[in-house]
């Protein structure tokens, strides 16, 4: 066995019980001591060792009758906090309720976040405000465009995709603010926003689909990890459920909405996927938001209503807090910033619908 390869990587070496860590690693068929200038050795919380190994070396290790297991090292980060983040932030780290009076004050709750917050992650998002002018800035050039599918404009002319990012990686109200977003447009003007009577907001399945299509390739050329964030959704649609299916199977997660109608989310695409971490809105109060969708297809709730924001069209937050005429923006990202499986998706405390 020998560990002078380049191609090494350090694992941790547990033995079994009453197995002597000296003995073991003086056994001629591993030779570990000798071939290792690199050896921690474990004495009291385990019995064992960890060093640098060539993954062939690993094989051979684990195979060993005195192994109990074999686990690759992992970097870990320290923890910090956040003393005026949204309520919807300081939910996210607790596992209790918060404690709240009858009258809340905005954006002075406490936040313990991961400092690493997201980073390396790639994070894709209908349309982004990327000139947003906030101060501090509210993304930090850490938003980028990807691509355009409805109309011409690399801007966000709905609103809707500056409200999810702001939430998901925005330096001050953001969850993961190490994260990165890149925006895939495949949302018109919001009426509301624009000059031209012709102007909408309606989001066509065939562009969401491109939007998916696009995403699926960019992530296969980028290989970084990355997230789809649905937060939009429409009448039941199998070409949109097969798309969120191919995502989930080349290992890209998708959160989707709930949406906005206190219906059973059975009959909403792609809230009714199987493949996707289908996420409905919550209040300060771990009640469902009143117009947030539900039933069994939900796997989790997350906060939404009255959480401060970011606006598109005025490069400033949203500090009415008054609940989101789009719940979503919130409610689904409480599961993207830790290593993902949607299979163990879930909440700390139980939401009362």
């Amino acid at each position: 066995m020998s560990t002078t390869a380049a191609a090494t990587q350090t694992y941790i070496v547990v033995l079994r019980e009453g197995v002597s860590r000296q003995n073991f690693l003086s056994l001629p068929e591993t030779n570990i001591r000798a071939n290792s200038s690199d050896i921690v050795e474990y004495e009291h919380v385990l019995n064992g060792f960890a060093g640098k190994f060539r993954e062939s070396d690993i094989e051979t290790l684990k195979a060993h009758p005195d192994i109990e297991y074999v686990e690759k090292d992992s970097v870990g980060s320290s923890f910090d906090y956040q003393n005026d983040a949204t309520w919807g932030c300081a939910r996210l780290s607790r596992i209790a309720p918060l404690p709240v009076s009858d009258k809340p004050t905005p954006n002075k709750f406490f936040y313990h976040w991961d400092r690493a917050g997201g980073s390396g992650v790639d994070i894709y998002i209908v349309g982004i405000e990327l000139s947003h002018v906030t101060l501090p800035p509210a993304f930090e050039n850490r938003a980028t465009w990807g691509a355009t599918f409805a109309g011409t404009d690399k801007r966000d002319l709905n609103g809707h995709g500056t409200h999810v990012a702001g939430t998901a990686m925005s330096k001050q109200l953001g969850v993961a603010k190490h994260a990165k977003a890149i925006a895939v447009k495949v949302m018109e003007q919001d009426p509301r926003l624009s000059t031209h009577a012709s102007a909408r907001s309606e989001l066509s399945r065939y562009v969401s689909i491109k939007g998916l299509d696009w995403i699926l390739q960019n992530v296969k050329n980028t290989k970084r990890p990355s997230v789809v964030n649905m937060s939009l959704g429409g009448p039941s649609s199998d070409a949109v459920d097969d798309s969120v299916k191919k995502l989930f199977n080349a290992l890209i997660p998708v959160i989707a909405a709930a949406g906005n109608s206190n219906i059973d989310a059975k009959s909403v695409s792609p809230a009714r996927s199987p493949y996707a971490i289908t996420v409905g809105a919550c209040n300060i109060r771990d009640k469902k938001w009143a117009m947030s969708n539900f039933g069994q297809v939900v796997n989790v709730f997350s906060p939404a209503a009255k959480t401060a924001n970011l606006l598109a069209y005025n490069n400033h937050y949203d500090l009415n807090s008054k609940a989101m005429a789009d719940a979503e923006e919130a409610e689904e990202l409480s599961s993207l910033y830790q290593p993902i499986n949607s299979a163990n998706v879930g909440t700390g405390s139980k939401v009362e619908v």
